[in-house]
């Protein structure tokens, strides 16, 4: 099995859970993104993983977190020390061609 490359980004504007669910819930929504992971920093640099790393652009992250009213700082090489989602959620495809979202 292919291990799923993710990118990591900062994000700034989120201060509690329902901010963090908002922006985990915008990124997934985009086209290609399989799983969305969020440490949340309240009133600090929270951080995204997505995955796969490719499926969308930086500028696409960007603008889907400007629209929901959150702030993409920068994209980082690696999470820093400590950091652990606080919530990750992962799109399964099914054999009918739905999707479901399961809990990462």
């Amino acid at each position: 099995m292919a291990t799923m490359t993710q990118a990591i980004y900062g994000v700034r504007g989120l201060s509690c859970w329902r901010c963090m669910i908002s922006a985990v819930d915008a990124v997934r929504a985009l086209p290609g993104v399989h799983t969305v992971g969020m440490d949340l920093e309240p009133h600090g640099e929270s951080l995204l993983t997505l995955a796969p790393a490719g499926a969308v652009t930086s500028s696409q992250v960007r603008a889907t977190l400007d629209r929901s009213g959150f702030e993409l700082t920068r994209r980082r090489r690696r999470p820093r020390p400590g950091s652990r989602h606080r919530l990750a959620l992962t799109t399964v495809p099914v054999d009918d061609g739905r999707e479901i979202l399961t809990e990462a």
